[in-house]
């Protein structure tokens, strides 16, 4: 039983041995074939299909998609809009109140000089366009309300165009800054050569970019999936660069750059593996969500975090060979 077991793991380590040696003596291969997916993935990412209705992955027999169903069939929804103007007079108020209502493709204009609608020097509106909500020409009758309230310190809220994705994007967009600040100054203070930090960022930005650009293989995915999941996907696989980085900083203290890089990756392998399948394992368990948006997150993060680990096992030893870490 034991001969049994120390000759598996004699074969397990051979083969990790072999898978090892070739992904680092065919590097450049790796790295040409990473450019062209990198690049692909660039213009690809154009192609991605994005759903900004939530309710689009409600189960078709949850009382609120029957119930949200019935309204578009037996009633019109009208676009609406509600427009505050800071620091206007009440005799101005009135004045643009009318102006507003006169602006093709608005319906109406609820304002009265009560506190409901004016308070504190400033003018609170309800408009009603002529167009169902779903109707673009609902956009461009809010552009033309926007237009004409340029000159006044207006605020406007509104369920019409993709207001939450927009807001989630840009958000994401802000974050994404500070997290790559916060993650470049650790890398450099955690990092024994700063080598190492050019190494680990390149692993993460290309895990990202083929992430973001395979993301049309999967037909259509929410505008939450598509904004969230780079920053999920970092944080991931963060742990995974780290780990292969550190076992090849200890085995280059006896070994030469490639053997050491080798012995590194056959043994980051299995335990990076391991590691990744729990995490795998919880993302599938999202899958059977029945509200629909588990599925689809978990999917992309699936993806995510399959091409983190190839950038970790394919690109970054290459890397740390290349650069003579």
């Amino acid at each position: 039983m034991l001969m049994n077991e120390q000759s598996t793991k004699k074969s397990s380590d051979s083969f990790m041995m072999r898978l090892a040696t070739f992904i680092v003596d065919k590097r450049n291969l790796f790295f040409l074939l990473t450019i062209i997916m990198v690049i692909f993935s660039a213009f690809s990412r154009n192609w991605v299909e994005v759903e900004s209705d939530l309710t689009f992955y409600l189960p078709d027999d949850s009382e609120t998609r029957q119930g949200l169903d019935i309204m578009e069939d037996q009633f019109t929804t009208f676009g609406t809009a509600n427009v505050m103007i800071a620091n206007i007079s009440q005799e101005k108020a009135d004045e643009v109140a009318d102006e507003i209502a006169g602006l093709e493709g608005v319906q109406g204009v609820v304002y009265d000089d009560s506190e409901d609608h004016y308070n504190h020097v400033s003018a609170l509106y309800t408009v009603t366009f002529s167009y169902d909500e779903k109707n673009d020409k609902c956009l461009d009758a809010l552009d033309s309300v926007e237009e004409t309230l340029s000159d006044y310190d207006a605020y406007i809220v509104t369920s019409l165009g993709n207001s939450q994705q927009e807001t989630i994007e840009s958000e994401v967009s802000v974050i994404m800054v500070y997290v790559a600040i916060i993650v470049v100054i650790v890398l450099i203070l955690t990092s024994q050569t700063y080598a190492e930090v050019p190494v680990l960022l390149m692993t993460f930005i290309t895990a990202m970019i083929l992430n973001l650009g395979t993301n049309f293989l999967l037909g259509k995915i929410s505008f939450v999936s598509n904004s969230v999941t780079s920053i999920l996907q970092l944080a991931l696989s963060l742990d995974y660069a780290v780990i292969l980085c550190n076992r090849f900083k200890e085995e280059h203290q006896t070994l030469p750059i490639r053997e050491a890089a080798i012995v590194a990756l056959s043994k980051a392998i299995p335990e990076i593996g391991s590691s990744s399948l729990t995490t795998i394992g919880g993302l599938i368990a999202m899958m059977f969500m029945q509200f629909k948006i588990g599925a689809d997150m978990a999917i992309c993060l699936i993806k995510a975090i399959l091409l983190a680990l190839l950038a970790v096992f394919v690109v970054m030893p290459g890397l740390l060979v290349l650069l003579k870490l």
